[in-house]
């Protein structure tokens, strides 16, 4: 009987090893505790993170698996991304998979997920709940199906709590948000046509984080309705380090270069200040240093905001590890 995998990482153990120090810790940071050296195994890792319990019971481990192939396929062609080289064919696939699948396994992309669940799930009893017939229709069907009776007091009572927000709020699963798992190829196949450039930074340390990959684009393009066009804004910049000194960063403009990029000390702390940003609750490095906790401080937030905007007439979303 196989063991299955418990302690499951939401960044590869492979590419953290990548941000130790010479005794082999990775330093890990939050926005305000002191920053803590531990081991890579032991670093960005939850219990059954991407396995769910079913219906019946027992956990499924089919996301942990796929995301533990993907991370086979990419991982030995660290040392060509690092040196420069503009892959094609099958090893670019390998990492535009690696890159989309981090992009949406990362806690904060999870989250995102559960929150737009429970959106729908609150859209759509508030739909229900707006039209009375659907509505004790619905309530039949819950009869018929539970066995249970429902009195029309009790009917009457639950349709206007449902109907005003302000009423209650949502606590949604986490891993309502693991179908977003299920487009790491749609995205893969965006990155995979973005032009690629590898940056070196031999002046500013490079930190990473538990969403390492991360997206900017013009704030001129975006709009207040539709927002800022996600990954297919033809001004956007998804960034990912690979070291301390090495990042991958791909755009739609520009060119492709066979050759690394100096990235001037500015830039790299401005890149650091997005990956700090844009973090769920840690930022990891390869070094203590008072630099990179002042850095978490400013951009760390205290408590998680809703990834999702929800709006007016919209009850709190809190998501849970577990009810």
């Amino acid at each position: 009987m196989t063991s299955r995998t418990k302690k499951q990482h939401f960044v590869p153990r492979f590419y953290l090893v990548k941000f130790c120090d010479p005794e082999g810790f990775v330093w890990t940071y939050s926005g305000g505790d002191e920053p803590r050296g531990n081991k890579a195994e032991a670093t960005a890792v939850e219990t059954n993170f991407y396995s769910p319990i079913g219906a019946d019971g027992e956990r499924f481990d089919e996301a942990e698996e796929f995301l533990a192939v993907i991370e086979g396929n990419a991982a030995p062609l660290w040392g060509e991304l690092c040196a420069g080289k503009v892959l094609k064919g099958e090893k670019r696939e390998h990492v535009a998979l690696f890159l989309a699948a981090q992009y949406l396994r990362s806690p904060s992309t999870v989250r995102a997920g559960a929150e737009m669940m429970a959106m729908v799930a609150h859209h759509t009893s508030q739909f229900i709940a707006t039209d009375k017939d659907f509505y004790d229709q619905s309530v039949d069907n819950y009869e018929e199906e539970t066995g249970k009776r429902i009195s029309r007091k009790e009917r009457e009572k639950m349709r206007k709590l449902l109907s005003d927000s302000n009423n209650f709020c949502i606590n949604v699963l986490r891993s309502a948000g693991l179908p977003v798992l299920g487009t790491i190829g749609d995205l893969a196949n965006i990155f995979l046509n973005m032009k690629w450039v590898v940056g070196r930074s031999e002046d500013q340390h490079l930190i990473t984080s538990d969403s390492p990959v991360t997206r900017i684009s013009d704030p001129k393009t975006h709009n207040k309705v539709y927002g800022d066009g996600a990954f297919a804004n033809k001004t956007v910049r998804v960034g990912f380090p690979l070291t301390p000194s090495r990042v991958l960063e791909l755009t739609w403009q520009g060119e492709e270069k066979e050759r690394l990029v100096e990235i001037p000390k500015k830039m790299a702390r401005e890149m650091n200040g997005i990956r700090a940003a844009q973090a769920e609750r840690f930022v990891y490095a390869s070094k203590s240093d008072f630099g990179i906790e002042k850095l978490c401080r400013k951009w760390l937030e205290p408590e998680r905001l809703n990834k999702v905007v929800t709006g007016i007439n919209t009850p709190s979303i809190q998501v849970k590890r577990k009810f």
